[in-house]
């Protein structure tokens, strides 16, 4: 699609395909709202609408959609949504950040809470009632709650929307895919702790080059809310938790509540920093393994195999490191990256730096590329704000 109102067409897709999924989840809201499945046990209704949602919405129907329109291979659409492996560690430390979202969602859910009941917001809604045995509740809560979604949620915002978006510059991708995770959820008190978490789900893809630690991230932040709340229920381990840290807040006088609030948010900001650290180490590591097979394999059999010491960590990290400069410099002299959108985005953060030395190209967005997804924007905004307005 090559014309004067089209400049890129993958984005353009990409706003296509994603409109058309937001379309379909807030038509299959509508026909559960309506008591399509009402005879049906709550549990069991959740994962059906979990199922259809995300599924078919967000995951199964873009990803199909995506690779007719722009006549993709499978592994080159995988790998345009960000499926990439990671390491062990990379694993290891995304559980741990997705332990720490968790306790960020509860404090920025409270604070979002508090600040729209100053204009007169005030949510209403029952528990769900359920005939099945708790163990069996419990274990579907977790596949409509914690496993769908943290796959499927990605594929459609980490992978779809951000995997289109790499191009655009690094500070509209991750707050355009946070804003629209956070109106996807199609709930005003919801959108608040989604847009923050939003950014770093973000933000860690960008570091990675994968979208698995994103996924991992999402669905342990879950496992955490769901598992705390049929503990707190059911008397499980650590069910008091959460009970006995709200109890000691509201018990104590203002300036302790504040001080140990304060402190708590403040340590796990650094923790979050810490392995948002690591997740780029280990990045970078498994960059440099790649580059001694590849740099072996291309100068296996030749003179140059007996000048390289390939048992010298510190001349291969030089060679690395050499063959990275000169690859951004390759970028900027064919003006894939502008220099001058470079050295801008370069003096901004630390975090821009480790990131847009490995961006292939820089190219402006344009409104008309962007249409269908701004018409999403509009859309789910629309539908958030009557949340908002009716107190759902």
């Amino acid at each position: 699609m090559k014309n004067k109102f089209i400049q890129d067409k993958l984005v353009f897709y990409a706003g296509l395909v994603y409109f058309i999924a937001i379309v379909l989840y807030i038509a299959l809201r509508i026909i559960w709202n309506a008591g399509a499945f009402s005879e049906l046990d709550p549990i069991f209704n959740d994962l059906l609408f979990s199922v259809f949602v995300q599924i078919f919405a967000l995951a199964g129907i873009p990803f199909l959609l995506w690779k007719i329109l722009t006549k993709q291979t499978f592994k080159q659409t995988t790998e345009r949504f960000f499926f990439k492996k990671v390491s062990f560690v990379s694993v290891l430390v995304s559980l741990g950040l997705g332990v720490l979202m968790y306790i960020v969602i509860v404090y920025v859910s409270s604070f979002w809470q508090t600040l729209l009941s100053f204009f007169g917001y005030s949510a209403s809604g029952a528990g769900v009632t359920t005939q099945l045995p708790v163990w069996a509740a419990f274990l579907l809560t977790l596949v409509s709650t914690v496993f769908l979604p943290g796959f499927c949620e990605e594929t459609a915002h980490r992978g779809l929307m951000l995997g289109n978006m790499r191009n655009n510059g690094l500070k509209r991708g991750i707050l355009l895919t946070a804003l629209l995770f956070g109106l996807a959820h199609l709930n005003i008190v919801q959108f608040g702790y989604a847009f923050v978490v939003g950014l770093v789900l973000a933000a860690v893809v960008y570091i990675t080059r994968s979208i698995w630690p994103a996924m991992i991230i999402h669905a342990t932040s879950n496992f955490c809310s769901v598992y705390l709340d049929y503990a707190s229920a059911y008397d499980w381990f650590g069910g008091g938790l959460m009970d006995s840290i709200s109890n000691f807040l509201i018990n104590s006088n203002v300036f302790v509540s504040l001080l140990v609030s304060f402190l708590v948010i403040c340590i796990v900001l650094v923790l979050v920093a810490m392995c948002l650290s690591k997740l780029y180490v280990e990045n970078k590591r498994a960059k440099f393994k790649q580059f001694k097979r590849n740099l072996y394999n291309s100068v296996k059999g030749t003179e140059m195999e007996r000048e390289i010491n390939f048992n010298n960590e510190l001349e291969l990290l030089t060679l690395f490191n050499k063959a990275s400069a000169n690859d951004l410099k390759d970028k900027v002299d064919s003006g894939r990256l502008p220099l001058r959108h470079l050295e801008r985005e370069l003096g901004n953060s630390p975090l821009n730096t480790m990131i847009y030395s490995e961006l292939d190209e820089y190219r402006k967005p344009r409104a008309a590329d962007n249409i269908f997804l701004y018409m999403a924007i509009v859309m789910m905004s629309i539908v958030t704000i009557a949340t908002f307005i009716w107190g759902l």
